[in-house]
């Protein structure tokens, strides 16, 4: 490659970055956020007219909370998709790290060392698949995909299949309390968004995972720690995981070795649908809250019109698919290659 293909590519990295750090009236009304927001209004308004009890509090809440352990997950995947990656092990790591706090608790070991041991398996795995990305150069898909079946395995044999219940009443406050009648998992998810999307945007050492998406060779002559950075991604991704594991085990008051099955496509969608690229170097993780927000309206209307809830995986492909290929048209008809 080329000096000036190096120097074509950082430059475009560049511009992402001053694009999603600008807020000129252009940029938002051109924005993908933008359009995602229109959709979602009209998916919502269309619902209501078919279904009254779309718009009702409880119907509201529960969209909310359901949403919380995808917008999670997906805001790790949004930042290893941007760094050119991907992770297929994040549902894995949910319900193997549910299984473990859970498995704590029900031990004696008090909250604390049970969620911490939890979340700290999660920064573990997440390490793992970091490591063997970025220091021997094994395939993302292939690493993570390893991690998955592993990370699932490891659940199962440890709960030989069984719901792990009984778990103390002060765990469960996490995912069942309220504020202001608005459970806790809400709170988190909206603060997570709020920072990584603050972070990713104005934070330097973070948002320098656009040049590396978009060229690593070039972001490593640039002196950028690409090895390094795509560690820390992995590494997010698997606390974020873990943390949703916590929450949905806490909530549903009971750890089981299948939670969190088909949530790392779901967390794909979701990415890409709100902005990321498959072939790295572009994403947001308001993008990305979008994305969530859509699929679960649309799930969420599959329940109350009472349609067979089969069809929801089938409609989520069918729009990551979709997703997919306008993001590569794009990139076509703007003479970019993948990396």
């Amino acid at each position: 490659m080329s000096v000036v293909e190096r120097t074509s590519d950082a430059e475009r990295a560049s511009d992402n970055v001053r694009i999603r750090s600008g807020y000129s009236i252009k940029s938002i009304l051109g924005a993908r956020e933008t359009v995602l927001l229109l959709v979602s209004i009209t998916f919502s308004i269309i619902l209501s007219f078919l279904s009254p009890r779309f718009l009702s509090v409880n119907n509201l809440v529960s969209i909310a909370t359901g949403m919380t352990y995808d917008v999670i997950m997906a805001t790790g995947m949004t930042l290893v998709l941007i760094v050119g990656g991907i992770d297929l092990s994040v549902g894995s790591i949910l319900g193997l790290t549910g299984v473990v706090t859970t498995m704590m608790l029900r031990s004696g070991v008090s909250i604390a060392v049970s969620v911490t041991a939890g979340l700290m398996l999660g920064v573990l795995l997440g390490a793992i698949n970091g490591t063997m990305i970025s220091n021997f150069k094994i395939n993302p898909f292939i690493v993570t995909l390893g991690m998955m079946a592993i990370a699932r395995g490891a659940a199962v044999v440890l709960t030989s299949g069984y719901f792990l219940s009984n778990l103390p009443p002060s765990y469960l406050i996490l995912g069942q309390g309220k504020l202001l009648g608005i459970p806790f998992p809400i709170y988190v998810m909206l603060l997570l968004v709020i920072l990584f999307e603050y972070l990713l945007k104005n934070w330097s050492p973070l948002y320098t995972i656009f040049y590396i998406g978009t060229n690593p060779d070039a972001a490593e002559l640039s002196g950028i720690k690409v090895g390094r950075m795509i560690l820390a991604c992995y590494v997010i991704s698997g606390f974020l995981s873990a943390l949703a594991g916590v929450f949905m085990t806490s909530r549903l008051a009971m750890g089981y070795a299948q939670f969190g099955l088909g949530a790392e496509l779901r967390a794909i969608a979701a990415s890409v649908i709100g902005g990321a690229s498959m072939s790295g170097g572009e994403g947001s993780i308001g993008g990305t809250f979008l994305g969530v927000l859509l699929l679960a309206i649309i799930n969420n209307g599959f329940v109350l019109l009472n349609f067979s809830v089969y069809w929801q995986g089938v409609v989520n492909g069918l729009i990551l698919v979709l997703a997919v290929a306008v993001d590569a048209f794009r990139r076509a008809r703007r003479g970019e290659r993948r990396i």
